[in-house]
């Protein structure tokens, strides 16, 4: 992704309650993108646990901090599934034997 002076990294939330919530996560999750997630994060985390996704079919980058960012969602709420991770994210996710605490698909 190019620095544009845009956001580098975007959370969104859809759904709640008895469906669970699906949290996508595009671009570059990195210490200097945390900045541009801390609002959606800081109302994700108000939520009430429940089942829970991770879209990651469009990060395209993870670093420590955004690791980070994901074990402090993965703590918050019941049950955390991951789908559709690109193979970068992927790869770090299975190095820190995170795959079964965030629920990796096997695609």
């Amino acid at each position: 992704m190019e620095l544009t002076g845009g956001p580098r990294a975007r959370l969104d939330v859809s759904g709640g309650t008895s469906g669970g919530v699906v949290v996508q996560l595009t671009g570059e999750l990195d210490l200097a993108s945390l900045p541009d997630v801390a609002g959606p994060l800081a109302e994700l985390l108000t939520r009430r646990p429940q089942p829970l996704v991770l879209e990651l079919g469009d990060l395209t980058f993870l670093d420590s901090s955004g690791v980070s960012l994901l074990v402090r969602i993965a703590n918050h709420f019941d049950q955390v599934r991951t789908r559709s991770a690109t193979e970068p994210v992927r790869r770090v996710i299975e190095v820190l034997g995170l795959a079964d605490r965030f629920g990796l698909d096997e695609a």
